[in-house]
């Protein structure tokens, strides 16, 4: 393969994004009550307390995607609206369908509970609107559902590489990268609490990307290139440390160590997807994005209606989580099976028609 046609894939993503997955639904599981649970199951519910870290690795997965994404796009002669398209069609189709379903079964299980069907609707036409275009964030709207403040970042994402893409095409493709690591390391200090969250998990995202630097810069044989792309993963991390001890929690370090980790493994990616031991957790991370969307709630309304008849304290309370976790990754299969691979055969088929045109 020669030096200008290189294959980012990265086959073990799948297994990550798969980690990643199970850890953010058994962190949302015991959320609420890891500080109650019987002391057998205590271990676990403070493992699934770390489970936030799961965001984190879905934001360093997607920093080396989009990135092999826009090398892929270049290699094509893509434009920037094509790179737009093709993100906006794999969000918001099958996020709509999930967000369609959310609200039925709230207001199904509004009819069971003393909760009016009203509560169980956005309030207003405006948070409607800000939820469906995936802006809700940024107009002061209480996410509707607790994960949906990480698609307003993914979406963020999207744009922002498309302004890089368009530094690139007027100005130059060094430039557009210096642009983004600028930002990267800039973000590291916006605030939490701002509308702009995404701008602070910018940085998460850069660690992806350096990660996609660092082994692209190996294959051409430019050894300096990639010892300052892993230098630079390295100085996120310390800052994500300094910031974690000094001014506000970060979990910065965690996803520049993870980063660190993609790396050294990307050697032996293909041995480690072979293992026939992790075909259960690829396939979990294939449908992830479905998992992600609608584990909340399917697993909520099984702890709502277990939790009436098993105390929080009991031994039992680990049967109910369980119970959770098979109801929400059966749910998600189902979901997966009749909405997101059909939306992604469309949307294929449609990028083979236009290619062909």
């Amino acid at each position: 393969m020669s030096k200008n046609n290189w294959n980012p894939q990265y086959k073990t993503l799948d297994c990550w994004r798969g980690v990643a997955a199970l850890w953010v639904m058994i962190f949302h599981g015991f959320i609420s009550y890891n500080q109650h649970v019987h002391f057998i199951i205590q271990p676990l519910a403070n493992f699934a307390a770390q489970g936030i870290l799961g965001v984190n690795i879905f934001f360093v997965i997607s920093g080396y995607c989009m990135a092999a994404s826009v090398y892929k796009l270049t290699q094509k002669n893509g434009t920037i609206t094509d790179f737009i398209k093709n993100r906006i069609w794999r969000i918001y189709p099958t996020y709509w369908v999930a967000f369609g379903l959310t609200v039925i079964i709230n207001v199904i299980s509004s009819l069971f509970t003393n909760a009016t069907i009203a509560s169980s609707l956005l309030p207003s036409w405006h948070s409607w609107v800000g939820h469906l275009l995936l802006i809700q964030t940024y107009l002061g709207i209480p996410d509707y559902l607790i994960v949906y403040w990480t698609l307003v970042i993914e979406v963020a994402f999207y744009f922002t590489i498309a302004a890089l893409l368009l530094i690139r095409k007027y100005f130059n493709q060094k430039f557009a990268i210096f642009a983004g690591l600028v930002l990267g390391f800039a973000c590291v200090f916006t605030p939490l609490d701002t509308r702009f969250t995404f701008l602070r998990f910018w940085c998460d995202f850069v660690c992806g990307y350096l990660v996609f630097s660092a082994l692209f810069a190996k294959h051409q044989k430019k050894r300096q290139q990639q010892q300052i792309s892993i230098f630079l993963i390295v100085v996120m991390g310390l800052l994500g440390v300094w910031m974690n001890w000094n001014l506000q929690q970060s979990y910065l370090w965690f996803s520049a160590m993870f980063a660190l980790l993609l790396y050294i493994l990307h050697g032996i990616d293909s041995k480690i997807y072979s293992l026939s031991q992790l075909n259960w957790l690829k396939f979990i991370g294939v449908m992830s994005y479905s998992l992600y969307l609608m584990h909340v709630p399917l697993q909520l309304r099984v702890l709502v209606l277990g939790l009436k008849f098993i105390p929080i304290d009991s031994p039992l309370f680990l049967a109910l989580q369980i119970l959770g976790w098979v109801v929400a990754i059966t749910g998600a299969f189902i979901f997966y099976r009749l909405v997101e691979v059909p939306v992604n055969d469309w949307r294929y088929q449609r990028k083979k028609i236009k290619s062909i045109v």
